[in-house]
């Protein structure tokens, strides 16, 4: 049953923000603000509601036809209030054309027809389009008649006050652009819908000062600004403006970076020399001195850059520069033997061959490609990490902390958000790697974590029900020593060491392998270096695979086709499943099977298919057939006539047991039409009849597979045919 909102939910939802700030973030108002938000509590209900709902709209205008509500029996005497306290307006005569925006089509028409609106009579259709009529009202109506009155008290103005946006801003963080997005918090909450915290039972200030507060806002009230910005004059304008704001915090001055660098980016081919300036103001800044780097080589400035190089090299910011500082001096200055890049592909480069049919998915292929070989395979990328990090320093992120979450909907660490996670809690974090002496204690910990705090969100990582799995061998067939000095540097660089992972972790013979897989033209790239060479700093092997393509004539397609209670997954399951396989275009193997689908068969269902529920009554249910069904189609390509209806029910299924389910496929309806590019139907139906396949039971799993394998085998002879 769906969560039911109650009618005054958005009212409940101002009172909890209220609350909050009255609570919480005092210390970061001025008198101004105080006595807004006091003006706000002390209006009667209704008004109160009318209010929030003219807040809760993106137009600057607002109809007052539009804010028919049961909860608010009398608009304008609300309206009336709230003039009185200065809170709402309706649009001015300077405020015209932006009324125009929001005019129906017919009020349009009933200006233009009105002589006395008009200094001279334009000429028009009633067929032009909305936007003609707006700019023809814009240049020809009167704008200073007094009969437009009447239309502008038909509307109020959204100011909606900066002191409320401000107050959404010391909850949330960020800005929404007056917009609902934050009052959508709220509702996706309430509905069940978003993912909150369920361990924050207090509310707490995320600033410590008001100088922080009021900087943090300014940036994203800038951050708005330049995402409606189109001119240089406004982004000489909104430049100036950054310049001018000082930073409290170093997550101030991330933020200050990137809108710098955006500007930059903006600017650089209008005022090169400003463009320069907005990048030497990015402190700390790794991205801003590689960009400086290229621009001024591509200017000439050789011996500018090849100092700067040096000068990184020997005093890093962070590994991204530095990687990037070694390999641009030796590709440009020829000064380095060889790269960091170029070494690592030396070392580490390795290539497999893999089946083609794995072009869309190459990870997948290879990781077939290991476990047919006898290995054990996880794919892992960053969620393995991520969990590791997450779940050993778990009380120092969330609890123990001096930066806490400020409330339920701070799913991400403050402490990694600012990338001060060491410098902040030093002495806690060597104290609990100091306290793992064994793999044993440190698998012990993540465990009692992992189920203290199970699906409790986090922002880090993802929760998946067998996530101990990957983590077991992790900790078990790595060194301490390893395991332990990188999840330390992790807490140290954690902004570079979040992303980059290799795709693949090989147990092989209890020797353990990262597996970095790149499918033909593919790079590596920069994050990708960085994490791959500290993990291989930290002792662990990684190796980069490259795979090339081949087309196995030997290869196997299990043709399947169900059938179900009805064409949408939703509540409906399966009855029947067939499977038909080939191999160098003979069967090799038919099996196929009723399901109880554990549900009643609509009877349209049963005139269609034959399938009735005596039939099925004491067949077997999908559970019971997993197993002998995963074996059957292990290391095939799935084909089915519109193939990802047959492989959605089947994956819901073993989802249902907790179980995943992924495979090459192949679609006979695709492959038909680009095949058979002129045939009027692609339904098995049509098709069997135009090649005249066995389909005699049609809508039966079996019948419908074997006719599906047919047509394969007409469809890879003729692309055989075109190929020769």
């Amino acid at each position: 049953m769906k969560t039911q909102l109650p009618a005054k939910y958005y009212l409940s939802h101002f009172f909890e923000l209220a609350e909050f700030i009255r609570s919480q973030c005092t210390h970061l108002l001025l008198a101004e603000q105080m006595q807004f938000l006091e003006k706000l509590t002390l209006l009667d209900e209704q008004s109160l509601c009318t209010l929030l709902r003219i807040y809760s709209r993106k137009p600057k205008i607002v109809a007052l036809s539009s804010l028919n509500y049961e909860e608010i029996p009398n608009l304008h005497g609300a309206i009336f209030k709230l003039k009185q306290q200065g809170l709402v307006s309706h649009p001015s005569h300077d405020e015209l054309d932006l009324l125009l925006e929001h005019l129906t089509k017919p009020t349009l028409l009933t200006l233009l027809a009105n002589d006395e609106l008009m200094t001279t009579q334009p000429d028009y259709k009633k067929s032009a389009s909305k936007h003609s009529l707006i700019q023809l009202c814009k240049q020809y109506i009167d704008r200073n008649h007094s009969d437009l009155d009447a239309l502008f008290s038909q509307f109020v103005v959204n100011s909606r006050s900066q002191y409320y946006e401000y107050f959404e801003f010391l909850h949330s963080g960020r800005l929404s652009q007056g917009d609902i997005n934050h009052q959508n918090r709220f509702v996706m909450r309430d509905l069940g819908i978003a993912k909150v915290r369920g361990d924050v039972s207090d509310s707490l200030s995320r600033f410590k000062t008001l100088a922080e507060a009021q900087s943090h806002y300014q940036l994203n009230q800038l951050r708005m600004q330049l995402k409606q910005s189109q001119s240089e004059t406004q982004y000489q304008t909104l430049a100036q403006a950054l310049l001018a704001i000082n930073c409290e915090d170093e997550l101030a001055q991330s933020i200050k970076n990137k809108l710098l660098i955006r500007l930059y980016k903006q600017l650089k081919d209008h005022d090169l020399g400003f463009a320069f300036e907005l990048l030497e103001h990015c402190e700390g800044s790794s991205e801003a001195q590689e960009l400086a780097i290229r621009q001024r080589y591509k200017l000439g400035d050789k011996s500018w850059v090849e100092h700067k190089l040096e000068n990184i090299i020997q005093n890093p910011l962070d590994d991204s520069i530095l990687y990037f500082a070694e390999d641009f001096l030796q590709r440009k200055y020829n000064k380095q033997q060889r790269s960091r890049l170029t070494q690592m592909l030396i070392d580490t480069e390795h290539q497999i061959e893999v089946d083609d049919i794995y072009r869309g998915d190459v990870e997948q292929g290879v990781c077939e490609y290991y476990q047919q070989l006898g290995n054990t395979v996880f794919f892992t990328e960053n969620n393995l990490w991520l969990s590791l990090f997450t779940l050993t320093f778990w009380q120092e992120l969330f609890i123990e902390t001096p930066y806490p979450p400020c409330n339920e909907f701070d799913l991400y660490p403050q402490v990694l958000l600012a990338d001060c996670f060491y410098t902040a809690q030093h002495t806690q974090i060597e104290q609990k790697l100091a306290n793992f002496t064994s793999n044993e204690a440190l698998y012990k910990y993540v465990c009692k974590n992992a189920g203290q705090y199970y699906e409790i969100a986090n922002g880090v990582f993802m929760w998946h029900s067998d996530i101990l799995e990957p983590l077991k061998m992790l900790i078990k067939h790595s060194s301490l020593a390893s395991l332990k000095a990188h999840l330390l540097q992790m807490t140290k660089t954690f902004k570079q060491l979040k992303d980059g992972y290799p795709d693949l972790m090989v147990l092989k013979e209890h020797k353990l392998t990262f597996e970095e897989v790149k499918a033909p033209g593919d790079k590596l790239r920069r994050n990708q270096l960085v994490s791959i060479d500290v993990l291989k700093q930290h002792g662990f092997e990684v190796n980069i695979v490259k795979v090339s393509w081949f087309n196995d004539p030997n290869r196997i397609y299990s043709v399947v086709d169900i059938e179900t209670t009805g064409g949408v997954q939703g509540n409906n399951k399966i009855t029947e499943i067939a499977v038909v396989q080939l191999q160098a275009g003979e069967v090799i193997k038919q099996w196929a099977s009723l399901i109880n689908p554990e549900r009643s068969i609509p009877a349209f269902i049963t005139k269609l298919t034959g399938i009735n529920a005596a039939m099925v009554r004491d067949a077997p249910r999908f559970e019971e057939i997993a197993d002998t069904l995963r074996a059957l189609l292990k290391g095939s390509v799935f084909v089915a006539h519109n193939v990802n209806f047959d492989y959605g029910f089947i994956r819901k299924e073993y989802a249902a047991l907790g179980q995943g389910f992924k495979m090459p496929k192949l679609c006979t309806v695709v492959e038909s039409r680009k095949t058979f590019p002129k045939l009027k139907s692609y339904s098995l139906g049509n098709l069997a009849t135009h090649f005249e396949l066995n389909l005699t039971n049609h809508h039966r799993a079996l019948a419908d597979a074997t006719a599906t394998a047919e047509l394969l085998i007409r469809i890879q002879q003729a692309q055989s045919n075109k190929a020769s």
